[in-house]
Parts: structure tokens; sequence; C-alpha cells
């Protein structure tokens, strides 16, 4: 697995190896200034890997880290100006949540919706979805912006990109079983 780090030089980002993240297909990149990307590629058309991303049905099988608790709220009005709410229950018995408003949809190659985590409101980020398909093989890709490089750290510190990475593995058996 690797991952991106920033340089000193503004604007670029350098390959370093994190230990103990298995080597999952998945790619989180730190660039400069305020925003992480991440992508990972999926066995399956791009309707499909859309599918699973934004119908609750199937949201609710992947969003939640296993190891770190269960999905308890799972709505999603996808049109532009509507939004998303996800909820969790934590293993330790908090409830975690997130919501957004879907700012631009154009199915099933993007969107671009707001995510906040409801305890930080002033701190949400701006998320950019990319779905492009090659050869029945989709890569999607996530550009998350924040308001902040503060903001952005403060993200990378509370471990999300551990629960990041169980989630877009379980994401991967989501839309295994849905191609047919």
């Amino acid at each position: 697995m690797t991952t991106q780090a920033p340089t000193e030089r503004k604007g670029t980002t350098m390959t370093t190896r994190k230990p103990n993240i298995p080597e999952d297909g998945i790619t989180m990149e730190v660039l400069e200034e305020a925003e992480i990307r991440i992508s990972r590629s999926f066995d399956a058309p791009a309707r499909i890997v859309f599918e699973a991303l934004h119908r609750p049905e199937h949201v609710r099988r992947w969003w939640a880290p296993r190891s770190r608790g269960e999905m308890t709220l799972c709505e999603i009005d996808l049109r532009i100006g509507g939004g998303w709410r996800y909820q969790m229950r934590t293993v330790r018995g908090d409830l975690v949540g997130f919501h957004g408003t879907y700012l631009e949809i154009d199915a099933p190659r993007r969107v671009v919706s707001t995510e906040v985590f409801d305890p930080f409101p002033d701190a949400g980020s701006t998320v950019t979805l990319t779905l492009v398909e090659e050869n029945g093989r989709t890569l999607m890709t996530q550009r998350c912006v924040y308001p902040s490089r503060e903001v952005r750290d403060l993200v990378i510190s509370t471990g999300m990109e551990d629960g990041m990475r169980e989630s877009l593995r379980q994401l991967q058996v989501v839309v295994a079983g849905l191609v047919v």
C-alpha cells in the first residue's frame, strides 16, 4: 500500500510506505493545501458502482466499518439540492453522524456533495466523486477539499484512513454481488 505525503514544495506529493496498511488497491493521497484524494478500482461498470454508492439498501451494507460499529440511519435524496444523512452506533455505544447536500450530479460519472461531521458543522468538506469506466472496470476517485489544512489534518488524525479502507473493502463486496 502506498500513501501520498506532502513534500516541502507546494503542490507536489511524494509516495511513502505506511506500515500495517494492507495491499488493498486503495490509494490515499494527502495533497498540498487542504485536500485528500482517494482512489480505488472495481471490476464492474460505472453504473453498478454508482448504484452501490447511492442506493440506501446498498449503502447500509458497506458504509459503516464493521469493526467500528453498525449503521443505524441511511437517508439519500439523490437530486441537486437534495441531501444525505448517515449515522452509526460505534462499538462503544456512541452515535456518529454525517450529512451533506448534493451540489452536482452527472450519473453515473460524477457527483459533487458536501460532507459534514455532525459535531463540527463549520468544518465540512466538498467531495467530488468521479467514476471512470474502461473495459468493464471502474476507477473511483474522491477528491475531498477541507476549509483548511488544519481541518484536513485533524480529519486524518481521527483514524479516518483505517475506517475508509475497511468501508471501501466492504463496498467491493457489495459491488461484486451486484455484477451479474
